[in-house]
């Protein structure tokens, strides 16, 4: 940032104010170890991240589909978000929309415990510029590192703010065009201890500012008019050292002094360049990496879209297979959040393929007995058709003639469903014999 504190620093904690301000300073005296990434995360911020906590007004600060919006609606407001991590060089990406207003500062930044600081703003008036500054343990003997550079509407569209901090160089871009190196020779001092990130809107045009402070923020802010809004979508961080803490080993303020617990400063350098740069196109990382697709809502649509594949490729599994077969070939194919939605997928094509599979057997059976019904009627009505018994009695010796007594009966099957039926049947057939009988003895008398 560029100017002087005033009593308006002790509101705003962010913009140039920011290092001016620390909780403990380890070049002073022991500090607690800072919380390392140590990873790559891209932060949807449509969301609430669990990488940012609202430092400030957070009654001002909400959640959008563009992403975070913060908001100064009167005088005092200054709402921000602090990350709950630090890293140890890296590179930070912003797609950010500043806040318009005469006297409104948006600002994005890096900040370490020992002041030093990488600063990214907007003027509100200022519709063709961004601002890059840096600054090293606190140092405010001069406000000469700030440069202005050009860009098309920040106020009115978002654009990619890019920061590459290493141990020898700073670059910054806008829209992937680099705008400014600073080397780590410089001679007013160079960033390089751990730093955490911030962003939040602020009022340089504050009347209570120091006349530079409000010419620099482009007049005294007009608060009827607002209120002002930035906005940021989302935040991709690349941690260039690995770990879990980063710890001062001594008051120096050196790079080689910091120290990375269970790992190792520039222990990523080329894995965090290459998550980076697969994130920012547009890319997803394996789930085995050391990094985290950390936005609830890009979780949860990522997430979504490996189910509904996953679920398709289950149910068609399904219907050519068993459903325990897919479950199990489903439940193989991805991890963590996506593998969780895969498996709940297969259940449900599994569950879907049983039901089916049961269907179709109780249609079957429906079928086979709607046949048996079928064959029983048919047979039903062969056996209540009266057979023909024909009985031939002759005597080729005496007449030649021959005498036949036909006489119709029940089918047996049908007749003897029951006893009745069967001595009913024997006793035709025993009077038909002796009809016979007696009809022979008369024809021999």
């Amino acid at each position: 940032m560029l100017m002087k504190p005033t009593l308006l620093s002790l509101f705003a904690l962010t913009g140039a104010y920011a290092q001016s301000y620390t909780s403990c300073n380890p070049l002073e005296k022991t500090c607690p170890a800072d919380t390392a990434l140590g990873s790559t995360v891209l932060i949807d911020f449509t969301e609430e991240s669990s990488y940012f906590d609202a430092y400030s007004h957070a009654d001002r600060i909400s959640y959008t589909d563009q992403g975070v919006k913060m908001t100064l609606q009167q005088r005092y407001d200054n709402p921000g978000l602090k990350s709950n991590f630090y890293i140890m060089f890296g590179r930070v990406e912003a797609n950010l929309k500043a806040a318009p207003g005469r006297g409104v500062v948006s600002s994005f930044y890096l900040q370490s415990d020992d002041l030093d600081e990488i600063d990214l703003e907007w003027i509100g008036s200022d519709t063709t510029e961004v601002q890059t500054n840096y600054f090293s343990k606190g140092n405010t003997t001069t406000y000469t590192r700030g440069e202005f550079h050009a860009v098309s509407s920040p106020q009115d569209e978002f654009h990619n703010y890019t920061i590459d901090w290493t141990e020898s160089q700073l670059n910054f871009y806008v829209d992937g065009t680099l705008i400014r190196t600073i080397n780590s020779d410089d001679p007013q001092g160079y960033p390089q201890t751990p730093m955490y990130i911030v962003t939040g809107i602020w009022a340089g045009g504050d009347p209570s500012n120091a006349a530079g402070t409000i010419e620099w923020a482009g007049g005294e802010i007009d608060y009827s008019a607002g209120p002002y809004s930035m906005y940021v979508k989302s935040v991709i961080v690349s941690d260039y050292s690995t770990g879990s803490e980063y710890v001062y080993s001594d008051e120096s303020g050196s790079w080689t002094s910091i120290q990375a617990v269970d790992g190792e400063v520039n222990g990523r350098y080329e894995e965090g360049v290459e998550q980076f740069s697969i994130l920012s196109e547009g890319g997803s990382l394996s789930e085995g990496s050391s990094s985290t697709k950390a936005s609830s809502s890009s979780s949860t649509k990522a997430s979504s879209s490996s189910s509904s594949s996953s679920s398709s490729s289950s149910s068609q599994k399904s219907s050519s297979s068993s459903s325990s077969s897919s479950s199990s070939k489903s439940s193989q194919t991805d991890a963590g959040v996506s593998s969780s939605f895969s498996r709940h997928s297969s259940h449900i094509s599994s569950s879907t393929s049983s039901s089916t599979l049961s269907s179709r057997s109780l249609k079957e059976s429906e079928q086979e007995s709607d046949s048996t019904v079928t064959k029983t009627s048919s047979a039903e009505e062969q056996s209540s058709t009266p057979k023909v018994s024909t009985l031939t009695s002759s005597d080729s010796s005496s007449t030649g003639t021959s005498s036949t007594l036909t006489v119709q009966q029940s089918n047996g099957a049908a007749a003897g469903a029951s006893p009745i039926g069967k001595a009913a049947n024997f006793s035709l057939n025993t009077l038909a014999t002796i009809m016979c009988l007696s009809i022979g003895l008369l024809l021999i008398v």
